[in-house]
């Protein structure tokens, strides 16, 4: 009996085995009639900013604490941290295999929306909205990230290179997000930009 005890205890201590980040996750193993504390850090006595329903799924995790053991997630204009051990990791939830990525940037404010194998949409200050046919995403031979993909139409090609940065910032609110980009455009734009990105379904 005291082995089984000090297992449950040694599991329960340890980090749970995270999936690259970001990548969403679902809660899991939360009785129906309560809920997943969001801790304005790392800590269960830390503020609680809100809190996650039993059957909430989509919950972007872009980075961890030191030990593994809570996960960094958006949480208004900043960012909020919740027990990985009530998070389960989602099937196709993280690059390459996730359905899409939002990325944006300031100085100038751009924005870069793409579902991979369908189509991208990158929007400027100076310039109208185009719509793109888009590739998958890939990665080097042999390399786990950085991630590209890239999107084209007769006048205007797009590049985008996204690698894993947990502290990326938009610049304009308290905001981290998981992954750095870079943007290149081609043809009727010529044009490099850099901002972050977070993962979209």
């Amino acid at each position: 009996m005291r082995y089984l005890v000090t297992l449950a205890i040694f599991a329960l201590a340890t980090p749970v085995a995270a999936q690259d980040l970001p990548a969403f996750y679902a809660v899991s193993g939360v009785a129906a009639d309560d809920v997943l504390n969001i801790r304005a850090a790392p800590d269960p006595e830390a503020t609680r900013l809100g809190s996650l329903t039993p059957s909430a799924r989509g919950v972007e995790v872009s980075a961890l604490n030191d030990d593994g053991t809570w996960g960094r997630i958006p949480m208004g204009e900043g960012v909020g941290w919740v027990s990985m051990a009530y998070l389960a990791p989602e099937d196709n939830g993280g690059l390459p295999q996730v359905e899409g990525l939002r990325c944006f940037g300031t100085e100038p404010f751009w924005s870069y929306e793409v579902r991979q194998g369908e189509a991208a949409t990158v929007t400027t200050p100076d310039d109208p909205e185009e719509v793109l046919l888009a590739g998958g995403f890939e990665t080097a031979s042999g390399q786990r990230w950085p991630f590209s993909s890239v999107a084209g139409a007769d006048h205007l090609q797009a590049v985008l290179v996204a690698s894993p940065e947990a502290q990326c910032s938009d610049g304009m609110s308290d905001r981290l997000y998981g992954l750095s980009a870079t943007l290149v455009l081609t043809g009727r734009i010529s044009r490099t930009l850099s901002g972050c990105c977070e993962l979209t379904r």
